[in-house]
């Protein structure tokens, strides 16, 4: 089958997620993705499974004799490199874009990083939270009579993973007309401002309305959480004509006729009593019947879902959003047994995606280095200084 990518060599020496999330992307269309690690830094089984993905797994120890070379050998010959140093690290190590492009003016160089590549805070080491807290995240997670709270799941991290890899597909895309590579620069501070995109935008005229926090159960009265026997349901009640259909189920209409011709923006300016009704209503029955009720109506209700429910649903793993692996058989793998992850989250009318496996750690090392020309000799003397 072919993909989009086939042909294209990447090298990702990156670790944590942002950039093993950009590799795992190349990887997801078709590019042959090859992790770096030094031998020491094995990585934890959760990330191992989630972002290791579709690649090959080599260790290869730079410090040692023949190292640095066996790596600048690899670069060479790839298309693509991914890195995730601070500032002015890849550099002292022997493979800073400057000296890769003279080497290899077609390399795509991709470098990822918390805070950008320019302005004073560019050499600061930072992850997820640290983005979150220089973005104003944490301030709106925690609400605006609260104290700030990080957010609890690792959106930058993710995402600049996935635009950098966008932003190399891209250079990828260039380089067919040029024939010439380029540096591809992400951070996850910049991701973390477009993410939160509406909080970032600002002018002369613009009533900024700031609402989150532990108590926030969403924007206002129709469009919120709501407690039900037995668990959660929220609902998005948008414009006249859903709300007419949302006061056509009677025992809405009922609460509603206390607020006798009041339009949908000033019921929602000061809705105190109608929500304290509205989660008294809700909580009179389950969430599946609610559920049912509005879906009647055609009005949009989903129920909160533990992943153990996700992982369970049929349904999920028919779509493709949970995917599941049986390694009970595989003498290098058994000891993960079964395992889910997420599924690719991007469909192609004309091509299957395949379904990504993690690698055994460090054990593509001698095949990868075939891959690039290595002679038996030369890996032998690797092993012998021990860079592999």
């Amino acid at each position: 089958m072919s993909l989009p990518l086939d042909g294209i060599t990447v090298l990702d020496l990156c670790i944590v997620l942002a950039g093993p999330t950009c590799g795992r992307t190349l990887a997801q269309y078709g590019a042959n993705v090859i992790k770096v690690d030094p031998h020491h830094r094995k990585p934890a089984t959760t990330p191992w499974i989630d972002v290791g993905r579709g690649k090959k797994s080599i260790t290869l120890n730079i410090k040692r004799p023949g190292g640095l070379e066996a790596l600048l050998q690899m670069i060479d010959c790839s298309d693509v490199l991914v890195e995730g140093f601070r500032n002015g690290v890849a550099d002292r190590l022997g493979f800073g874009y400057e000296a890769i492009n003279k080497r290899n003016p077609g390399i795509v160089y991709g470098s990822i990083n918390c805070f950008g590549h320019r302005g004073e805070w560019t050499n600061r080491p930072g992850f997820e939270q640290n983005a979150q807290a220089a973005t104003g995240v944490q301030v709106r997670n925690g609400g605006p009579n609260s104290k700030p709270r990080p957010a609890s799941f690792t959106l930058n991290d993710y995402g600049t993973g996935i635009a950098a890899a966008y932003g190399l597909m891209l250079a990828l895309l260039e380089k067919k007309e040029t024939g010439r590579g380029q540096h591809v620069q992400a951070s996850l501070a910049q991701t973390s401002a477009i993410i939160s995109g509406p909080q970032h935008v600002n002018y002369k005229t613009l009533s900024r309305t700031e609402y989150g926090g532990p108590g926030s159960r969403g924007k206002h009265s129709l469009c919120r959480l709501y407690e039900c026997q037995g668990g959660w349901v929220f609902i998005n009640i948008q414009g006249q004509t859903e709300l007419d259909r949302f006061v056509s189920i009677p025992s809405v209409g009922s609460i509603f006729s206390e607020f006798s011709e009041v339009i949908l923006n000033e019921l929602l300016s000061d809705a105190v009593s109608f929500e304290k009704q509205l989660e008294a209503m809700f909580l009179g029955h389950t969430a599946r019947y609610w559920m049912n009720i509005l879906k009647e109506k055609g009005l949009s209700i989903v129920e909160n879902t533990s992943a153990e429910k996700i992982h369970s649903n049929n349904w999920n793993r028919d779509r493709g959003m949970i995917v599941e692996e049986d390694y009970g058989g595989d003498p290098f793998k058994n000891v993960w047994g079964t395992v889910t992850w997420p599924g690719n989250p991007i469909t192609m009318s004309d091509i299957n995606l395949p379904k990504l496996k993690p690698p055994v750690f460090g054990l593509d090392t001698e095949a990868v280095l075939k891959e690039f020309n290595f002679t038996e000799s030369e890996i032998q003397s690797l092993k012998k200084s021990e860079a592999i």
